[in-house]
């Protein structure tokens, strides 16, 4: 799960309106229409959704509220706001468990092992706590469902799948890339196109070149939660505390 960073009310984003034109906006503290919020969000941190990483058309996503509206969370205000897809957000429903990992605070690409068959899984080289936070991040939003398991998808979620075809995707375009029959930019837009930023970073793995890409090309991701001295490699974002992911 990418890990990012949102910008704090008062600081500034740009980005292009439905009429193509180019919009300066200044994060504000509250939303009182927090739809308002969704594209200042997605400039900030991509069109894409924060917990299942699926790219989206910016009217598709949903401005998702970290603490529930209906339990208490605070409605219009930037702080409690990410973006969400319509699969993640209903998963997640009025759930609320703050004692999990988040995308916006901790390096959540740490937190989680992503494999070739689309399963996600806890990152079992953390401590005990780290575990069960990152555990609870997957009971949250349910996005370790796979067929033939206790956990098996609804009929409408097809996040398994979507990573099992990324993988493969990120597969050939790594064999064609280091063949040199497609340059870095070929796969940087493909990723761009086809989402699932844990996927094509775990995949690129050894390459430094196209990892720094999917860092500093993807807008909001957290760059200080890699390593560039050993080949972007996740650390940990909260060193020192009690749970340092």
């Amino acid at each position: 799960m990418r890990p990012v960073e949102k910008k704090r009310p008062g600081e500034l984003i740009c980005y292009t309106d439905s009429n193509n034109q180019k919009i300066e906006h200044r994060i504000k503290e509250h939303y009182p229409d927090y739809g308002d919020a969704k594209f200042p969000l997605s400039a900030n941190i991509g069109a894409f959704c924060s917990y299942c990483e699926g790219c989206e058309k910016i009217p598709t996503l949903d401005v998702e509220h970290l603490a529930a509206k209906s339990k208490g969370g605070a409605e219009t205000e930037w702080n409690n706001f990410l973006l969400c897809c319509k699969v993640c957000n209903s998963n997640k429903g009025t759930k609320v468990d703050a004692d999990c990992h988040w995308p916006h605070l901790n390096n959540t690409y740490y937190s989680l092992i992503y494999d070739e068959t689309g399963r996600v899984h806890v990152n079992g080289d953390m401590s005990e706590l780290s575990r069960k936070k990152a555990q609870n991040l997957l009971d949250l939003i349910q996005l370790q469902r796979y067929p033939g398991t206790d956990k098996s998808p609804s009929p409408k979620d097809f996040r398994w799948k979507y990573r099992f075809e990324a993988w493969n995707k990120a597969s050939r375009y790594k064999e064609l890339y280091l063949k040199g029959a497609i340059a870095e930019d070929d796969v940087i837009d493909y990723a761009h196109c086809n989402g699932q930023w844990s996927i094509w970073f775990t995949v690129f793995k050894g390459i430094d070149s196209i990892r720094h890409r999917l860092i500093t090309d993807f807008p909001g991701t957290c760059a200080h939660c890699f390593d560039e001295n050993n080949h972007y490699e996740p650390v940990e974002r909260n060193p020192g505390c009690p749970d340092p992911v």
